[in-house]
């Protein structure tokens, strides 16, 4: 524990003051533990606060960046033509859209749970409900909050079902990162078929050569990983990524891996799904793997944390790759906003799972009984 300046400067005033402990009454131990504690805050809370304004500011800048996204797009758009277009969406096909998102969160709750299975880091009350209420809540809170609290929300919440805090932050990291990779490799594969967005307005090697270089270091770094284990466990502040990666290497290759990875790629089989029938409530017309290419690019932009939840660098990118292929502006930012409104419709059920799921509640009656 760091002892405050003024401590170090001054002996004399901390003897006076063991002196005058008989008279006032109060324990000598307990007026150094005062004194100790009070060092302590001195010192860490200046860090603590420098933490704050850190995560404040990249917020702030995140923000700043969606606001210059949505003011660059709106020059180039006549708002009016974007309400107008409003009126002709056939909302029967908005609402399948946003069915689709909603049939994605009991699929990522049992990849997730598979991942903790794989863990050996499953608990009685850590049932398939459960999860999926988990879930639920974790997506609400990406959509209200940045993706990293609604995945400490989601972590937050296994642990109160009996997981342990390590084990659950290394499954909510491993599912993430599942996810991210696959959606990687997805579309590696999907800009390799035949479509007519996959020219992507003449980036599409670009986007190949890096997409590529990813999915060939995530392979590589996974094949690897009992290699540099042993040498990133020899050190303090790199043991973590050493434990983080057996786990992930444990998981990704063990017999719980096909099932793993293939609700993840099911998962965003849906939501190829959804942008196809969002296309079809806006009349594009848009074909199945045009759908698959326009996901690249959304999901693309996403994994890229520039913005808040992706938004305004997504609009950007769709209204400049639909252009492309002669789709007004108007209605390629109301393509993407319809996107977004649809994920953040479809993570409502989280919000009620937040309020009425007793998250934690059978540790709490067991505690009243005993």
């Amino acid at each position: 524990m760091t002892i405050p300046e003024p401590l170090i400067a001054q002996p004399e005033s901390r003897q006076s003051l063991h002196t005058k402990t008989p008279e006032s009454g109060v324990p000598e131990t307990e007026l150094e533990m005062h004194t100790d504690v009070a060092g302590e805050i001195q010192t860490v809370s200046p860090s603590r606060r420098r933490g704050v304004e850190k995560k404040v500011a990249l917020f702030a800048a995140k923000l700043l960046v969606t606001g210059a996204c949505f003011w660059y797009v709106a020059r180039q758009i006549d708002l009016s033509e974007v309400w107008s277009a409003v009126s002709l969406l056939d909302f029967r096909w908005a609402a399948f859209a946003i069915v689709m998102v909603m049939a994605q969160i009991p699929l990522v709750a049992a990849r997730w749970h598979s991942i903790l299975a794989a863990l050996a880091a499953l608990d009685a009350r850590m049932t398939p409900l459960a999860m999926v209420a988990a879930t639920a809540v974790g997506a609400f809170f990406t959509q209200v909050l940045p993706s990293v609290a609604g995945d400490g929300v989601r972590a937050w919440l296994i642990v109160r079902l009996g997981c342990e805090w390590r084990n659950a932050v290394m499954s909510v990291v491993i599912d993430r990162a599942v996810g991210a990779g696959l959606a990687i490799a997805l579309g590696f594969v999907i800009l390799l078929l035949p479509s007519g967005l996959t020219a992507l307005g003449g980036y599409r090697l670009i986007v190949l050569v890096v997409f590529g270089a990813l999915l060939a270091a995530g392979v590589l770094g996974l094949l690897l990983t009992p290699v540099f284990v042993p040498l990133l466990a020899r050190w303090r502040y790199s043991s973590w990524i050493a434990t983080l990666a057996a786990s992930a290497h444990r998981v990704l290759l063990g017999r719980k891996s096909p099932a793993i990875l293939g609700l993840g790629c099911l998962v965003h089989l849906l939501t190829i799904v959804v942008v196809w029938s969002l296309a079809r409530a806006q009349g594009l017309g848009m074909p199945i793997p045009d759908a698959a290419v326009l996901f690249t690019v959304m999901i693309g932009v996403a994994l890229v944390p520039i913005s808040i939840g992706g938004w305004g660098m997504r609009e950007i990118a769709v209204v400049s790759l639909l252009g492309h292929h002669g789709i007004a502006p108007e209605k390629a930012l109301l393509f993407s906003l319809c996107f977004g409104l649809a994920f953040a419709i479809g993570s409502l059920p989280g919000a009620v799972a937040w309020l009425l799921y007793p998250f934690g509640g059978s540790q709490r009656s067991a505690a009243r009984a005993t």
